[in-house]
């Protein structure tokens, strides 16, 4: 395939928008690189990331749409839009598999917040988690969903949610023959 790297001419969301009525996810994609190497003013630019962040989304392709989101919080004026679009990218991480990065971009999130919105941070990021995880167990992929849950238990979860992902977990390690971890996990749940 071909890419076309000529900048485009439209200068505002509304010009772009107009622009991308009637056409196709992928002339859409490619119009939006384009118009990210057109030196666009913010405002428009970041229009422009979250646009091509839903489609990549929509297209399961949450790595990119997760790097979009955070192009466009780095060139968010407001510590709240900021924190909102981190958060956006955190999730999107999430969903990728990648909790690496996931855990980065959640720090530079946490770091921009007070108390209460570090709270509702650290929530939402557990959530993030136990989603994806249960995405998988109802998809019957035991062995991504052993990864997310192991990762969720470095989390702060409340003494339920331990003992519910601790079970969850004893239940996968069982049916995937990892017996050396259930029984570790086995001793440490009933060792507490």
């Amino acid at each position: 395939m071909h890419r076309v790297n000529k900048p485009i001419k439209e200068r505002s969301p509304s010009e772009i928008e107009s622009e991308l009525k009637d056409k196709g996810e992928f002339v859409q994609m490619s119009y939006l690189q384009r118009a990210l190497d057109s030196g666009l003013d913010f405002e428009t630019k970041k229009y422009v990331l979250i646009r091509l962040s839903k489609i990549y989304e929509n297209k399961g392709m949450y790595s990119e749409a997760a790097k979009c989101i955070r192009n466009a919080a780095d060139i968010n004026t407001t510590f709240r839009g900021q924190i909102t679009d981190y958060m956006k990218a955190v999730e999107l991480y999430v969903r990728a598999d990648m909790h690496h990065e996931a855990d980065r971009i959640f720090s530079q999130a946490l770091a921009l917040g007070n108390g209460k919105e570090k709270m509702q941070m650290k929530t939402a990021l557990k959530d993030y988690y136990l989603t994806n995880a249960r995405r998988y167990m109802n998809s019957d992929k035991r062995n991504y969903a052993k990864r997310v849950f192991e990762k969720t238990l470095t989390l702060d979860l409340e003494p339920g949610e331990r003992r519910e992902v601790q079970q969850t977990l004893l239940d996968l390690y069982q049916k995937l023959g990892n017996i050396k971890e259930y029984y570790q996990l086995k001793q440490k749940i009933s060792g507490s």
